[in-house]
């Protein structure tokens, strides 16, 4: 323990002396005297000079008195402690003492023993509070150290919605250091790459992080001509941008700048992105509309081919159309709902979507694009899942002769919900026996491998499955997610091998599929609720 330091005050020298060796400060107190001062001027310049840990000063001294060398003290915001000795005839001074912060005060004639007592209380408050500091640094430090991070978690929160209010967010715009300033109109974007699993299959884990890497590089090197702007990654394949617009929402130049990006991407890493931007909006609370609003314009890539900058403006015009926010959330439950052969449930959608395309003011053309649009998409996700599913759809001109045959919404609902009752059946058919059978394979996989780096997306590969698609029927079927059954495996393991050897901690937790001891430490601890350790020496000592 680092020791403390004192300086010692008094005019009168051989009080000085006497205080000085009625103790050994260094062995009782770990203190070392590193000063006398014979009055309160000198004693306030040795403070300022030496900054000890301790003033030990009489109150009645020439110049300065000691309640003055306190006062001038804590006006300089020095942290040393004050200890006051004091005549019984000035107990007011004591008083006073007590309010500039002094730690404790001795009255003549001095008792050792309440010295001795006073200096291990007072003490052993210095060292917890330097404890304090420096855990606080320390605190701090990790604090800093993890900045980015949290930065990257808070815009990751922020476009999902997680925050309504608005200052609480500038609040935290402005922690984080944000180039935005409030009052500015934002707008999202999103980038993903084209064809994105034709482009990375081929690739390691290593390479594929590594691309990710150069794309979030190509981004923010382009983003330095637009000083509003920051980047951040939501997950593989989804690179988010917001930008901030001082000057009104130049929408030629953000096309511009995106077309940059793109070509940047093709030109380093021979890939196609596009990029899809969303709305202006005032508020930075309604940024996840913009974003979602980009999510959308994305979609229609399938029409203008890849490397595409899509503006939600130019795809859907002010004429009414559907909020994009609806649209978004119908799509992704739709989609859900018919990979599962809910068929109630799909058709139920179908009526919730026709109920908002029963708005007097939407074109006929538009809801067809919407219909058409809902078709192809859920062929292209069936036929990830089964391939047999083109023997339900009819040949894509086919359905489109069909589709615009029909001249009104009645009739075209009709016909939507027809198409769709015959693929939720079909699937429902297909899933009774097939998501029994790819549900055991997952949990042999998982049972066999657990030792080894297991992801979904490797377990998708294994039963030629989608990743979603798997932990969506997993989850449906079993009531718990593929991680948390992974987990559940490998703890399993873990107690087996804690109880039944004598390996370390690290050696299980290698063994089990964890690289990081202290993580498996956690996870372990957070599903038993004791530490490995304990959990093994708890389990060897008798009830």
């Amino acid at each position: 323990m680092k020791m403390l330091t004192m300086i010692i005050a008094d005019d009168e020298p051989f009080i000085r002396r006497s205080l000085i060796q009625v103790f050994k400060w260094p062995e009782e107190f770990g203190i070392e005297i590193i000063g006398e001062a014979s009055d309160g001027q000198e004693a306030y310049e040795l403070c300022m000079e030496l900054k000890p840990d301790i003033l030990f000063t009489d109150i009645m001294m020439p110049f300065l008195n000691g309640l003055q060398v306190a006062e001038k003290l804590k006006a300089a915001d020095c942290p040393t402690k004050i200890i006051v000795i004091s005549g019984a005839q000035d107990f007011a001074y004591v008083q006073n003492a007590m309010k500039v912060n002094a730690e404790g005060y001795i009255l003549k004639p001095v008792k050792l023993d309440e010295v001795r007592e006073l200096f291990t209380k007072v003490t052993a408050r210095i060292h917890h509070e330097r404890d304090n500091r420096l855990n606080l640094e320390h605190l701090k430090k990790q604090l800093q150290d993890h900045m980015p991070l949290m930065r990257e978690k808070f815009l990751q929160n922020l476009i999902a919605g997680l925050y309504r209010n608005e200052q609480e967010i500038w609040d935290k715009i402005r922690y984080f250091a944000l180039p935005f300033r409030q009052g500015d109109p934002l707008m999202a974007g999103v980038l993903e790459l084209d064809d994105y699993q034709g482009a990375v299959a081929k690739f390691s884990e290593e390479y594929k992080q590594l691309l990710y890497f150069s794309i979030g590089n190509i981004i923010d090197e382009c983003l330095e001509a637009h000083p509003c702007a920051v980047s951040f990654v939501a997950s593989e394949n989804m690179f988010i941008m917001l930008f901030c617009l001082p000057e009104g929402p130049a929408a030629a130049s953000l096309t511009s700048l995106c077309g940059q990006i793109i070509s940047g991407i093709r030109e380093y890493l021979r890939l196609d992105a596009s990029i899809g931007l969303g709305r202006v909006c005032s508020l930075v609370g309604q940024i996840e509309d913009s974003y979602k609003e980009a999510l959308s314009a994305l979609a229609y890539k399938f029409y203008t081919g890849h490397a595409s900058v899509l503006y939600i403006n130019d795809i859907q015009p002010e004429t009414k159309t559907l909020q994009s926010t609806f649209f978004y959330t119908f799509h992704a439950r739709m989609m859900n709902e018919l990979k599962a052969g809910q068929t109630d449930n799909v058709l139920e959608l179908l009526d919730t979507l026709f109920a908002r395309l029963s708005e007097p003011r939407l074109q006929i053309g538009y809801v067809q694009s919407i219909c058409a649009e809902m078709i192809f998409t859920s062929a292209r996700t069936l036929y990830e899942i089964d391939e047999d599913i083109e023997a339900v759809l009819k040949d894509r001109m086919t359905i489109m002769d069909t589709l615009y045959a029909q001249r009104n919404l009645t009739q075209l609902k009709a016909y939507m919900l027809e198409l769709f009752r015959n693929l939720s059946t079909y699937v429902a058919g297909k899933n009774t026996s097939k998501n029994s059978r790819s549900i055991n394979r997952i949990k042999t996989i998982i049972q066999e491998g657990y030792a080894r780096e297991l992801s979904i997306t490797k377990i998708a590969e294994e039963v030629y499955l989608t990743p979603n698609y798997i932990s969506l029927l997993f989850k449906k079927e079993t009531g718990e997610t593929i991680t948390d059954y992974i987990t559940c495996i490998r703890m399993d393991k873990a107690k087996e091998l804690l109880l039944a050897t004598d390996l370390k901690v690290m050696e299980i937790s290698e063994r089990v599929g964890y690289e990081n001891p202290h993580y498996f430490s956690t996870v372990f601890k957070k599903t038993t609720g004791v530490h490995p350790l304990k959990f093994r020496t708890g389990r060897d000592t008798p009830s």
